[in-house]
C-alpha cells in the first residue's frame, strides 16, 4: 500500500505531499558557528538564501545534519571577484555568526582584500589585441605568461608590466580567476568593475499528470536484465561527472588480498579502463583499474 505522502502526491500533487512531509525534516537554521580554524559549522539545514551566499565565499567540506564549510584565500578571492567587499563579507558573517568573527578569519579577509587586484584586465584596441593584463608585480606577470593553463589566451608581452591577448576582457578575466590569480576587471576609465559570469539555462517544462503516468509506465516496462549497462559503466559515468565538477569523492577499491580500501580522491581522468586522481589524504597521484572500483560516494 502507498504511504500517506505517496497517496497525497498522487491525489493532490507535489505541494500537498511536501506540506505533509515537512514536519518530518529538521527545521532550517539562520545561525552558524565560525571557528578559529577557518571552518564554519551549521547546526542544522541552513536557510537557502544564507547557504547560497555562504557558499560564494567558503567551500562546502561535508554535508550532513551539521554541515561544515571552510574559508581559504581562494574562496574569499572568489567572493571578492563576484562583487563582495571586506565590509560586505564581515557584515554578512556578523549577521549569521553565533560566535562572533574569529581573529584569524578577520585577518584573512583583510589580507585577501589587500592582495586582490594585483592583476588588472582592461579592454584595448591595439592591432590584434583586444585586452591587456597589467600588474606592477612583473614576476607574477611572467608567471601568468608561462602558465600552461592559460596558453589558450595567446598572451604576448606588450610592456614590462603588461601582457596582451586577442580575446575580450571578460574571457581573459574569468580565465585568470579560474586559475586563482588575484585579478580585477577595469572599465575604460581604469575603475574596477564587478563582472557576472554568463550562465545559460533552458526553461523546464512542467510535466502534466498524463506525462507522469506515461513515464511511470515506461519505467515499469524496463527489463533490467536486458540492459547492457554494466556496473563498471555506471561507476565510470559517476567518476566522469566528478572529473567535470572537480569534485572530491570517496572511491571504494577492492585490493588483491581481498580487502576493501577507501581512497579520498579528486578524479582527474577516466579512460582505458583506468581511473586517475589525486589522493587528498596521501597527497599523491593514483591510477586505479576501473575493474577494482566497487563504489563511489560523495566525500
Amino acid at each position: 500500500a502507498p504511504s500517506s505522502a505517496g497517496t497525497e502526491l498522487v491525489e493532490d500533487g507535489p505541494e500537498a505531499a511536501a506540506t505533509l512531509l515537512t514536519p518530518a525534516f529538521p527545521a532550517q537554521v539562520r545561525g552558524v558557528y565560525l571557528q578559529h580554524d577557518l571552518t564554519v559549522i551549521s547546526p542544522g539545514p541552513l536557510a537557502p538564501d544564507l547557504e547560497a551566499r555562504l557558499r560564494g565565499m567558503a567551500d562546502l567540506e561535508s554535508r550532513a545534519l551539521a554541515s561544515t564549510f571552510r574559508f581559504s584565500p581562494a574562496t574569499l578571492d572568489r567572493a571578492i571577484t563576484a562583487g563582495e567587499s571586506a565590509a560586505s563579507i564581515r557584515d554578512f558573517l556578523a549577521g549569521i555568526s553565533l560566535t562572533g568573527l574569529p581573529q584569524p578569519l578577520d585577518y584573512l579577509i583583510t589580507d585577501v582584500t589587500e592582495r586582490h587586484g594585483r592583476v588588472r584586465v582592461r579592454t584595448v584596441d591595439e592591432g590584434d589585441a583586444r585586452s591587456a593584463i597589467h600588474s606592477a608585480d612583473t614576476t607574477l606577470l611572467r608567471t601568468i605568461q608561462v602558465d600552461q593553463s592559460l596558453s589558450s589566451l595567446r598572451l604576448t608581452p606588450a610592456h614590462a608590466d603588461e601582457l596582451h591577448s586577442r580575446f575580450p576582457r571578460d574571457v581573459v578575466f574569468w580565465a585568470l580567476s579560474d586559475a586563482r590569480y588575484p585579478v580585477v576587471a577595469e572599465n575604460d576609465d581604469g575603475v574596477p568593475v564587478a563582472l557576472r559570469r554568463q550562465r545559460y539555462a533552458h526553461p523546464h517544462p512542467v510535466a502534466s499528470r498524463d506525462q507522469d503516468r506515461e513515464l511511470v509506465e515506461r519505467l515499469r516496462a524496463v527489463d533490467e536484465a536486458a540492459t547492457d549497462d554494466t556496473g563498471e559503466q555506471w561507476l565510470a559515468r559517476q567518476l566522469e561527472q566528478a572529473v567535470r565538477a572537480r569534485q572530491t569523492v570517496i572511491v571504494e577499491v577492492a585490493m588483491p588480498d581481498g580487502r576493501t580500501v577507501d581512497y579520498l580522491l579528486e578524479p582527474t581522468g577516466v579512460g582505458g579502463g583506468r581511473l586517475r586522481g589525486r589522493d587528498r589524504a596521501a597527497d599523491i597521484e593514483r591510477t586505479l583499474p576501473l575493474s577494482s572500483v566497487k563504489g563511489v560516494r560523495p566525500a
